[in-house]
């Protein structure tokens, strides 16, 4: 399959913001040195310590710029926010550069450690990426865009006039978006079943010469929005969503999102045999590593299920897996032995709460997990809590039973629920230890909704996408957010 214009778009901007980046560092730790020591050759600060600095610095805010998806071109579109984010990880980046050095008593030849040179290195990196990613930038972009000779992308917005002007206007603050979009409003009714809804728009695209279209949802709930966007998905078209419903999810695309819609983007590319064997492999070392570095961990939980009530250390039951084939599912047993074993309260449970009537509800209408106080353990709660029960999934990850990303493992009785077509998608692939539902809303969400967020990441996926995922769990677990 040829790579789609917005995908192409994305990660030539990456690859610019990437070596840009790089070389922004490289700049700012060579005129921290030569300002703080008048050369660049002296014994307190020599090569390889600039080197290291480097290194340190580069990788550190490839990972948190990721995580914020700072290396896409809709972050064009929201100065302010940008702005704000970038310096949010360069603080972050540099508080932690501080932290290693103080760990490892300030070693002079891997890395910076005159305090002067360092705090000049970080104003100097701060200052320069901002302005790069503000000014330099976006503008220089569209004439790298020319060199590779890439054209215009047609787009066509469908949906309330009203709110498709705004979106226009939104989009064209960019000034990359300015350069390479073009923009055109239907203003026509389309109809409400949504493969016949699909089949009008690519008709209209057609005429248009359009790659890529802009979908507004008003009053439509997810089931409908899921149900066109697996047409679409399926159909192979580049697409973005808006909606009003979009923001109770939690999850949605801040740079390009307005006042009551929150939008989401299709963009990426299905992925290949080649990138699910690399993910396996992904999957296999971080497993090993896990299990390698969490050994402490696994014996302290372990050691003090024993202790505190009787019954074994795991509980296990039976869950669902890619392909809809059953598998032994584990985690570190959080409750009372004859609590584990009332499978048919929480069956009975799990039909009120996904046909919206569970008995706890928040204010805002979500409904959250069944638990009786009672029937938790003392470490349960908190292990419960930082999602540390959920650690033993490491081996059904090992086995390949589970990916470190993916859905949430369904129950066997589960199944009945998953009844139509957008919630079957849901078992093409494996299920993960974290996810867009596990780490945006947890236990906060209403059935349809996290089904919908699990929807998501099974259309959607990407190599990025699953490290941003998997560098967002750890704070999330640190932070308890949502846990039960």
């Amino acid at each position: 399959m040829p790579f789609k214009p917005g995908f192409r778009l994305n990660r030539l901007y990456f690859l610019t913001l990437l070596v840009s980046d790089f070389i922004v560092i490289a700049i700012s730790i060579f005129l921290a040195v030569l300002i703080r020591f008048g050369s660049l050759n002296t014994s307190a600060a020599p090569f390889t310590a600039m080197i290291g600095t480097w290194i340190f610095f580069a990788l550190t805010e490839l990972l948190f710029m990721m995580v914020e998806n700072l290396y896409t071109v809709r972050t064009t579109v929201n100065r302010i926010m940008n702005i704000f984010r970038t310096t949010r990880l360069i603080i972050i980046s540099s508080m932690l550069y501080i932290v290693v050095l103080f760990l490892i008593h300030f070693p002079s030849h891997i890395f910076l450690s005159n305090r002067i040179s360092v705090l000049l290195l970080i104003g100097f990196w701060l200052i320069f990426s901002i302005l790069m990613r503000i000014t330099v930038i976006p503008y220089i972009f569209p004439l790298l865009l020319r060199i590779f000779r890439f054209g215009t992308i047609s787009v066509v917005l469908f949906g309330p006039f009203d709110v498709t002007v705004k979106i226009r206007s939104l989009l064209l603050k960019s000034p990359v978006f300015r350069k390479i979009l073009k923009l055109r409003i239907h203003r026509s009714s389309l109809p409400d079943n949504p493969a016949e809804r699909l089949a009008v728009c690519r008709e209209i695209m057609k005429e248009d010469n359009s790659a890529e279209f802009i979908m507004v949802f008003k009053d439509e709930d997810f089931d409908s929005i899921a149900e066109f966007c697996l047409h679409t998905r399926s159909a192979g078209i580049p697409f973005s969503v808006y909606s009003e419903r979009i923001p109770e999810l939690g999850y949605f695309d801040p740079w390009i999102s307005f006042e009551d819609f929150g939008a989401l983007t299709f963009f990426s590319m299905e992925w290949s045999k080649t990138a699910e064997k690399v993910w396996r492999l992904a999957d296999i070392l971080l497993s090993i590593a896990g299990l390698i570095l969490l050994t402490p961990v696994f014996f302290a939980i372990s050691l003090t299920i024993v202790l505190t009530s009787p019954g074994g250390v795991l509980f296990k039951q039976k869950r669902i897996s890619m392909n809809k084939k059953s598998f032994i599912f584990l985690k570190f047993r959080s409750m009372l032995v004859d609590a584990e074993n009332r499978e048919e309260s929480h069956r009975e449970y799990f039909r009120r709460y996904v046909n919206g009537d569970a008995a706890k509800k928040t204010k805002n209408g979500e409904v959250f997990k069944k638990v009786s106080s009672h029937s938790v353990t003392t470490i349960g709660r908190i292990i419960r809590k930082t999602s540390l029960d959920e650690l033993p999934q490491i081996f059904n990850v090992l086995k390949g039973d589970m990916s470190i990303v993916g859905p949430r493992p369904c129950i066997s009785y589960e199944l009945e629920h998953y009844n139509s077509d957008w919630l079957q998608k849901r078992f093409t692939v494996k299920p993960g230890l974290t996810g867009i539902w596990q780490v945006y809303a947890r236990s906060r969400l209403a059935f349809e909704k996290s089904q919908f967020l699990d929807f998501v990441y099974v259309i959607s996926r990407s190599d990025g996408m699953n490290i941003r995922l998997i560098l967002k769990t750890v704070p999330v677990m640190f932070f308890s957010k949502g846990g039960i």
